[in-house]
């Protein structure tokens, strides 16, 4: 009761200062148009507002923070679904479904599906955040590096039997974005890994860049290659608006799962968005009758990893605030926001600074319900994008995605290198290996390699002894479990269709 009543005075102090109501407008706005555009993303438009510290008091600058990430969320749908460009990681899994969604002329209704999808998340997630920060943030502590590696490696052999036909070319394809993600200097040795000499090479590559080639640049490729239909024009928004009536029941179950597995994900220090899109997704897959259907435009593969990639952003908040550990990359940025104005999250956050903690808490409820009211009303205005010709329209994504790669560090190697991945991509769709499982492989790689060694470090150097822990092990037998789950029935149906033709 005392959380409801917390609340209820963090929704008065809003409606009492109009400047905060106008920060988040004006967050929800500018968040949904970054999101928009591929690339750009929140954590690097926020980062950029941070001199904002300076001017504005800090109820105003971290509710337009807040309302500008949770937009971006929301925008950055708009590209991954109608063109096939996931703005950041948390969007590639929307583009499995919702992209095949747009080709075949329900963009409209993708759209809807994810303004739907996006909005229950945030508000199932916000309802946690409410009312179960502390003891969540405490029992996420629990997992030490070596579980995080764990659940790593349970992802990645798990995508690689959701995510095409298959799981050998998806394992090899993961293989390659593991390979591509320790490109760089190593931070603990400071060993050049796969650099071949080349200095632009020494950060590693961006994952952005990577991104927008192996999607952006390498739609385009595919679809010009001979004998595509994809040089024709578009298919163009003829399906309605709403979800039909099956639509609607089809996405009930798959939101609010994947809203709870996301808000559970997103409260774990790290991952971020990209395993609560990518749990949300899998486990619907799993639960479907019909998991064919998956990969084709099956509109629960666009509610359930949008519902799950909006409760993870919100979900992230738990450990930021509560914890002072930052849950997704913007939140480290929000972090950095907070020390500017000499406020330091933790458990005593809430009791120190609950005037300030319980407006951003506020905040989400509103934005979230503005996010809504703005985006539903432009849906029939971006699936306009369908209707340009595709003469036009490739040449706009291949210079948007150039510029927007180059525009990360004004750097003409990050430009070259997203046609490098453009034709990388092309050869995977050739082959018949998915650009997803290699980007899922890029984002978890680095993730995966800090927390193993991590775990070394906690066990003196003894694997044996971190891989024996009890969430390691578990989320370890879990993972080859399901690989050879996969591989027994992909061997069954491949005997199934060999014995058809001699049965009949």
């Amino acid at each position: 009761m005392d959380s409801l009543s917390f609340l209820m005075s963090g929704f008065a102090d809003i409606f009492s200062d109009p400047a905060i109501l106008l920060a988040i407008a004006i967050g929800c706005l500018a968040g949904t148009l970054v999101g928009v555009i591929p690339g750009l993303g929140p954590s690097t438009t926020i980062a950029l507002l941070i001199p904002l510290a300076f001017i504005l008091p800090a109820e105003q600058t971290l509710v337009m923070m807040v309302a500008i990430y949770l937009g971006a969320e929301f925008g950055g749908r708009v590209a991954a679904i109608l063109l096939n460009i996931p703005g950041d990681a948390g969007a590639i899994m929307t583009t499995v479904d919702g992209y095949p969604m747009a080709r075949q002329g329900r963009g409209r209704t993708a759209l809807v599906v994810t303004a739907i999808a996006s909005f229950c998340g945030s508000s199932i997630a916000i309802i946690g955040l409410t009312f179960l920060a502390m003891p969540l943030a405490s029992a996420a502590l629990a997992f030490s590096p070596g579980a995080f590696f764990g659940v790593i490696v349970f992802a990645l052999l798990l995508s690689s039997t959701l995510v095409g036909d298959s799981p050998l070319k998806g394992l090899l394809a993961m293989g390659l974005g593991l390979i591509v993600g320790t490109i760089g200097i190593d931070l603990q040795t400071g060993v050049q890994r796969f650099t071949f000499g080349q200095d632009f090479l020494l950060e590693g590559v961006d994952l952005i860049v990577a991104i927008l080639g192996l999607y952006g640049v390498g739609e385009i490729l595919w679809n010009m290659r001979p004998g595509s239909s994809g040089t024709k024009d578009r298919v163009a928004a003829t399906g309605g608006f709403w979800p039909n009536k099956e639509d609607r029941r089809r996405i009930r179950g798959p939101i609010l799962r994947g809203s709870l597995a996301g808000f559970f994900a997103g409260v774990l220090p790290g991952p971020g968005t990209t395993l609560a899109s990518f749990f949300s997704y899998s486990m619907e897959k799993r639960l479907s009758k019909t998991p064919e259907r998956f990969g084709r435009g099956a509109v629960e593969g666009v509610a359930a990893p949008e519902a799950g990639n909006n409760a993870g952003a919100t979900g992230s908040m738990v450990p930021l605030l509560s914890l002072g550990i930052p849950g997704s990359g913007t939140a480290a940025v929000l972090l950095a926001f907070l020390v500017s104005y000499g406020l330091q999250p933790g458990p005593g956050f809430f009791t120190e600074n609950a005037d300030l903690a319980w407006i951003v808490i506020a905040s989400l409820y509103l934005s979230t319900v503005l996010l809504v009211a703005i985006n539903l009303p432009f849906i029939s205005l971006f699936v306009k994008i369908l209707d340009v010709p595709t003469r036009f329209l490739y040449p706009l994504i291949l210079a948007i995605a150039v510029l927007s790669a180059f525009s990360l560090h004004s750097s003409i190697a990050d430009a070259g290198m997203v046609l490098v991945f453009g034709a990388i991509g092309y050869v995977m769709r050739l082959v018949g290996m998915s650009p997803t499982l290699f980007v899922i492989a890029l984002v978890l790689g680095s993730m995966m390699e800090r927390n193993f060694r991590r775990g070394l470090l906690l066990h003196n150097g003894e694997l044996g002894s971190m891989l024996v822990d009890p969430l390691t092990l578990t989320f370890l037998v879990l993972g080859v479990a399901i690989v050879a789950l996969g591989a027994i029935g992909n061997a069954r149906k491949k005997r199934q269709r060999t014995t058809a033709p001699s049965a009949h």
